[in-house]
């Protein structure tokens, strides 16, 4: 690729991210060395590992101020088994790792009624293989309608930001086709285990073109030119000789292990990419004012929520300390009460209650009368008989 022109390594793995790409540049003797066969591994690894600040510098030094000029939008569409409830969390990921652009998609609804049923999973495997055929599907027309209305918001200097996942990236594939490449030169698209290989060529002039692969995922069997590019590394051209300032492919290392898994869009492996792709577009859509205010808003809830999670365990300590105080208190005052009745109001009560009878008996006697009543006979006789 490129016109005959040899490739060289560029700059060494600083993420621990297993990438592969290639910067062209002029013909020197070194390079045409070859790596022996039993080498060959090896070179492909450190290949391989050679080549990962190549898109991370890219990235980290993306300019800045450019939203100033520039509108931008962000898009993106699913893969396979994607009903309209399963969206809303990579929709909401993509807003947080984009600096709170709000993200459109664009639903390729699924034949699946539930998450068992394989009949529908296999319905959307069959099409899916229709359309890598290239067949037109609604998927493919509604996508170009959804890229036009975008495109059309934005205006003629504005930007459209495309994340295609999976089926996805098929989908963006054939509706590349349909879109005219003035339109194209408004689009960057950003694929994850894409399904088919987005490529930035005179064909298909996009803004930007970058396709993720997990080293693992299943569909580069399925995707020739990814699979070949893993193998030899030789990228940063594209295949009809357009060049390009960053690879059109970097390949990652599972971070997951499981290949459905790295495969994920929210999966550990492509959600790194994510935060890559995030961080770049803040640094170059969105001016610095408005990174700093998010950045303040996002310390300010932060304190705000620390501030009310201090306040209520300091409540919190503070109202069980007053209880356990008022019980203290309630559990003394209850034992000197107890202690007072028993040690000086009953032998008050005692004593009051002998002076009581003291007296009564003294006024009795004073006036005379008998301590026993009498009474008459025939009383007597009468207890005496029911006796």
């Amino acid at each position: 690729p490129g016109g005959g022109r040899h490739c060289r390594p560029t700059m060494a793995d600083q993420k621990g991210l297993v990438t592969t790409a290639y910067a062209s540049a002029p013909h020197h003797r070194y390079q045409k060395k070859r790596c022996r066969p039993q080498r060959a591994a090896a070179c492909t690894v450190s290949r391989m590992m050679l080549s990962t600040a190549m898109l991370l510098g890219h990235i980290q030094n993306a300019p800045l101020g450019v939203s100033a000029i520039m509108k931008t939008q962000l898009t993106w569409v699913n893969g396979i088994g994607h009903n309209l409830e399963h969206m809303n969390l990579p929709t909401s990921v993509i807003s947080k790792l984009f600096g709170g652009a709000e993200p459109e998609f664009c639903h390729n609804p699924t034949a699946m009624t539930s998450e068992s049923d394989y009949v529908g999973y296999l319905g959307d495997l069959t099409q899916a293989g229709t359309q890598k055929l290239g067949r037109i599907t609604a998927e493919v027309d509604a996508l170009v309608g959804h890229l036009k209305a975008a495109l059309s918001r934005v205006g003629e200097k504005g930007r459209i930001i495309h994340i295609a996942h999976s089926q996805g990236a098929l989908i963006t594939s054939l509706a590349a086709r349909r879109l005219e490449r003035s339109e194209l030169r408004r689009i960057e698209v950003i694929a994850f285990g894409g399904a088919a290989a987005l490529r930035r060529c005179v064909e298909t002039p996009f803004a930007r073109c970058v396709n993720y692969y997990s080293v693992n995922d299943p569909l580069l069997a399925l995707v020739p030119s990814a699979e070949k590019a893993l193998r030899s590394g030789f990228l940063g051209v594209c295949s009809r000789g357009l060049p390009s300032d960053e690879p059109e492919f970097v390949f990652l290392t599972p971070r997951g292990g499981d290949p459905l898994l790295d495969h994920g869009l929210m999966g550990p492996t492509y959600l790194q990419a994510l935060e890559w792709e995030g961080r770049r577009f803040q640094r170059l859509y969105q001016p610095i004012s408005h990174r700093a205010a998010r950045t303040m808003s996002v310390y300010l809830v932060f304190a705000l929520q620390g501030l009310l999670a201090s306040l209520k365990v300091l409540l919190r300590n503070t109202i069980i300390a007053f209880i356990l105080f008022v019980q203290d208190v309630n559990a003394h005052v209850y034992a000197a009460t107890v202690d007072i009745v028993k040690t000086v109001l009953r032998p008050l009560i005692l004593l009051i209650k002998i002076l009581h009878d003291v007296l009564t008996e003294s006024i009795r006697i004073m006036k005379g009368k008998e301590k026993f009543e009498q009474i008459s006979t025939s009383d007597a006789t009468c207890t005496t008989l029911s006796s």
